[in-house]
């Protein structure tokens, strides 16, 4: 498959999360070597997508290296000399998503060797999680909006008009203080903002859906549980237009 230049511009998502094929990596790398704006949009993604592992990282449970061991070692492999066609839709992904595939393979081992519901669900959440922000970051629009706070917290917004979605990410937010809480908001060309969700922590990444007409994201600080209308000054806002 020939890949033209203008299609290499929009592989800096998924070359961030190493959702490409052998081929498609040589030809962007060499790409990067000549272009400076896609240098820099990888550099911004890569870093959003450590940031996105930190935000749903957890400490695993007690044994779990044991148990997965254990798991492996009953699990019977692939002969190595088994027929095997490569699948050129499934490859593009495989990269990508290698990293929630081990958080699904221990939600798996965890589920069967604990029977914690608690801990279960907890775990299974951070593998959904992860999975969907590995698969979004590889969208091949994705693009990064980037904000700045008075008091030096920065935002990032990655954003796909082809999903119609954003993915907001806070960084060095202060602490909201007891019962406040940081809200989102979307603003079309007729400046009245919508509520995007609230942040469950200050580091907690946040989807915004329907982005269709909005001009600009704002975060705010309202009372806990939000508000109707925005509280202002805005702690930071980001034009997406």
């Amino acid at each position: 498959m020939r890949t033209t230049s203008a299609d290499l511009h929009t592989l800096t998502g998924a070359y961030a999360v190493n959702a490409l094929s052998e081929i498609e990596r040589t030809a962007f790398e060499a790409h990067l070597t000549r272009c400076q704006s896609c240098a820099i949009e990888v550099t911004e993604l890569a870093a959003t997508a450590a940031r996105l592992g930190v935000a749903v990282e957890a400490p695993p449970p007690p044994q779990l290296r044991a148990r997965v061991l254990a798991a492996a070692a009953e699990t019977r492999q692939l002969s190595p000399h088994a027929d095997r066609v490569p699948d050129p839709r499934r490859k593009r992904w495989a990269g990508a998503l290698l990293a929630a595939a081990c958080l699904v393979a221990a939600v798996f081992v965890t589920v069967q060797y604990t029977g914690s519901s608690d801990q279960d669900r907890q775990l299974a959440q951070l593998s959904s999680e992860y999975s969907r922000f590995s698969d979004f970051l590889s969208t091949p629009d994705a693009r990064l909006v980037n904000g700045k706070a008075p008091n030096g917290a920065t935002g990032t917004a990655v954003v796909s008009a082809s999903r119609d979605e954003a993915l907001f990410l806070a960084k060095d937010l202060p602490d909201p203080g007891d019962g406040r809480s940081y809200q989102l908001w979307t603003i079309g060309a007729d400046k009245v903002p919508h509520s995007a969700g609230l942040l469950t922590s200050r580091t907690a990444p946040v989807f915004v859906s329907g982005l269709t007409g909005v001009q600009e994201v704002a975060l705010t600080l309202e009372p806990a549980g939000g508000s109707t209308t925005p509280t202002l000054p805005a702690v930071m806002a980001m034009p997406l237009a």
